[in-house]
């Protein structure tokens, strides 16, 4: 992988491996090859992690989740509104009703 690949930007062009540095990849038993094998695989499992992430913390995925969470709150697993949800609508307008009665009222 000695020649340059014109689609790759130059920080990613291939250097060349020294006399040095390959010996002591040939004495380690791993030849250059295999450690570019391991950097791609290592590049496309944390490519993945990102996306994945990314994936995680979108706008749209997090607006979904919440209205879930809330529609799971609110309703019966029948579809129908909680009765303790009911009561406390009918609480509030009966509290609203009564402030709105007593402020012309008086």
């Amino acid at each position: 992988m000695n020649s340059t690949d014109p689609a790759l930007p130059a920080s990613r062009q291939a250097v060349p491996v020294s006399q040095e540095v390959q010996a002591e990849i040939d004495r380690k038993g791993r030849s250059a090859a295999q450690i570019e094998r391991d950097i791609a695989q290592r590049t496309e499992r944390l490519s993945a992690t990102v996306d994945e992430l990314v994936d995680r913390v979108a706008p749209a995925r997090l607006a979904k989740d919440g209205a879930a969470e809330v529609k799971s709150r609110v309703l019966t697993p029948a579809g129908r509104p909680r009765p303790e949800i009911i009561g406390a609508l009918v609480g509030a307008a009966v509290a609203a009703g009564l402030v709105l009665w007593r402020s012309r009222r008086g």
